[in-house]
């Protein structure tokens, strides 16, 4: 009994015995053929140099605390190191199953030089079939490569291995590229100075790739300029921040070359500074969505300028083709004024706007001829100032239109009111002007139909086309149904009153300096009418002259039946008034009739002056002038 049981306990021991040589054997057997594989490994790619440290051997596969390799083909230099690596292996198959690396390095300084042979091929980038030694996936925690010209590739990796090198995958949940781009010209626009961070995630294979773009991408372009070498519009300091979008590109390895691409998501945009001739240089931003393809760029979304200025913008940007903008802006009230003198070089410094709504709309191209712009400006009950005149109920739509040269078109434009200190109103104008872009006060006035409303009356400008650059240019201004009566209550001095109905011509000579009047006339309109001028007005004029002595009593109460006057006004702003007047005073010669001609001149801008510190105008206007004058008060002191 006892013989047989330590026969048996032989017998097992035998076999344990037996079993553990085998399975040293294949042990051994593995570590030769993995030894053979990487003897392979190294033969095929031209590997000069092969380390490894902490290499442990199992059943279970390889592994090794660190390894690295340099290549030693200069047609093709990199070097590899890596640490945490494990080699596991399929036993039915006898091939390697996987291989994870806690961290690999990837050290590329030069990219593969041509095939030799002049042809200038570029070297494949993968084998022509898979090596049977490959395993069937790789995973790698912590993936740093350095390619040329400082590029830089960081995050993570998982691969997916084929017998068939065309069916390779790669897989990543985060991996950034840092690097810079060549000068670029797309559609003749020129870029350079590109460089950028972009992470990724997603799959890619041998010939296509479906990548989801991460938040904290950057590209930056040092500056963007126009095909005419910036003429038209340069950009310096670009920033685009994708934010949530798709990458999709088909590409070759082989060539190096990519085929289709297409990004798609949403988008951030600044601009340091946008430099264009009509713009003042200021910092810009866009948020909207991008649509990218190696063919176009679309965008779509809201530009705002650091002066305030809100666009909504759709820009299509056809690289073979013309750009397209189409833009869209509304402004409220005194917003404004502000926001369009801190943006547009050559807003009217004078113009304030207080209330109302301006909206505009405009589609531009941008050939390389130059900008073409098609438009128009509406606007919606607004009021303000401009200099020291007060302006009220503005509306009506401004078309615009641009090609070689600037034309702004109104068919009824129309203002409730402008008030100098003399209401005018209402007001509506229909014309047109033409101007080129380097000088916008230098253009043509077409003007259709031009009236307004003034002293119970109207005026209305004589139709004519004026030509601003060739200065000194006469306007015709025709005043009909001009009532003394409301004359007279405008003028500040007290006891003035009077009837009648007043008409005349009024020629306007614009010039550099300012407006001057020479030669106007203005009548009464039949039967006449009266005058009452107060004593202590006139009495200055009479002195101890018996014939002005008698004028002076005959104006505190004339009948007139005829009343005409010449009109001058000179560039200072005083206004020469020749005035005859034909009736009687029932209280003078019994009333018999008196003929009177008088010579009366007034400084209009101090007329003007004292109606708008008397609040005539508003209490902007009156606040501004008083001011004004302030100022002009201070500097004479300092004289």
């Amino acid at each position: 009994m006892g013989a047989g049981k330590r026969t048996r306990a032989s017998r097992i021991g035998r076999w344990l015995a037996a079993a553990a040589v085998v399975l040293l054997l294949v042990v051994i057997g593995a570590g030769v053929y993995a030894r053979d594989a990487w003897q392979q490994l190294m033969a095929n790619q031209a590997i000069q140099k092969f380390d490894w440290q902490g290499m442990h051997l199992s059943l279970a596969g390889i592994r090794a605390d660190g390894f690295s390799l340099v290549s030693s083909d200069p047609a093709r230099p990199f070097s590899v190191s890596g640490s945490g690596f494990v080699l596991g292996w399929d036993w039915q198959s006898l091939s390697l199953a996987s291989v994870r690396v806690e961290q690999l390095e990837v050290d590329i300084p030069e990219w593969p030089e041509p095939a030799p042979g002049g042809s200038g091929a570029k070297p494949s980038l993968l084998p022509g079939q898979s090596p049977t030694w490959l395993p069937d996936t790789i995973s790698v925690n912590s993936l740093r490569v350095d390619l040329p010209e400082e590029t830089r590739i960081r995050g993570n990796l998982y691969v997916e291995l084929a017998p068939d090198p065309e069916q390779w995958r790669a897989e990543t949940t985060e991996l950034w590229i840092n690097g810079s781009l060549p000068d670029s010209e797309p559609g003749g626009w020129h870029m350079d100075g590109i460089d950028g961070r972009i992470g990724l995630a997603g799959t890619a294979g041998v010939a296509s790739a479906r990548l989801e773009v991460l938040a904290g991408s950057i590209l930056k372009v040092k500056r963007v300029a126009s095909p005419d070498g910036g003429e038209t519009v340069r950009l310096e300091q670009v920033e685009v921040r994708p934010g949530v979008g798709t990458l999709e590109a088909a590409y070759s390895l082989s060539e190096r070359s990519l085929k289709k691409m297409r990004l798609a998501g949403s988008l951030e945009l600044e601009v340091g500074t946008l430099q264009q001739a009509n713009l003042k240089p200021q910092l810009w931003s866009f948020e909207g969505q991008l649509n990218a393809t190696l063919n176009r760029i679309d965008l779509r979304g809201v530009a705002k300028g650091n002066a305030g200025l809100g666009l909504d913008l759709d820009v299509r940007w056809p690289f073979s083709g013309t750009p397209q903008v189409a833009l869209s802006t509304e402004l409220e009230g005194s917003q404004a004024s502000r926001v369009l003198a801190e943006t547009l070089v050559q807003w009217p410094a004078g113009i304030e706007i207080s209330d109302g709504r301006l909206s505009a709309q405009a589609s531009i191209r941008l050939p390389d001829t130059g900008p073409e712009l098609e438009g128009k400006v509406i606007a919606s009950g607004m009021s303000g100032i401009v200099d020291r005149m007060a302006w009220t109920g503005l509306i009506g739509t401004l078309e615009l239109s641009l090609e070689d040269t600037l034309v702004a078109r109104s068919t009824d434009l129309q203002l409730e009111q402008l008030n100098p200190g003399v209401p005018l109103g209402p007001v509506s104008v229909t014309g047109s002007y033409r101007t080129p872009l380097r000088a916008l006060a230098e253009g043509t006035v077409s003007l259709v139909r031009a009236r307004a409303g003034f002293l119970g009356g109207e005026l209305r400008a004589r139709p004519g086309e004026w030509n601003l650059a060739n200065l000194p240019v006469t306007v015709r201004v025709w005043l009909n149904g001009i009532q003394v009566d409301r004359l007279m209550t405008v003028y500040p001095a007290e006891g003035l009153a009077g009837s009648g109905t007043l008409e005349g011509e009024v020629p306007l000579v614009i010039t550099r300096h300012g407006v001057q009047v020479a030669g106007g006339n203005i009548r009464a309109v039949a039967p006449g009418g009266t005058l009452k001028l107060p004593a202590d007005r006139l009495q200055a004029l009479a002195g101890n002259n018996e014939t002005m002595d008698l004028v002076v009593r005959a104006l505190q109460n004339f009948n007139y039946s005829v009343l005409n006057s010449t009109i001058d006004y000179d560039q200072e702003g005083t206004l020469n008034l020749g005035l005859r007047l034909e009736g009687s005073n029932p209280q003078v010669r019994d009333g018999h009739p008196i003929v009177v001609n008088i010579n009366l001149q007034e400084d209009i801008p101090a007329l003007l002056t004292s109606l708008q510190l008397s609040g005539r105008v508003n209490e902007a206007v009156t606040e501004k002038v008083r001011k004004l004058m302030e100022k002009r008060d201070a500097g004479n002191a300092d004289d």
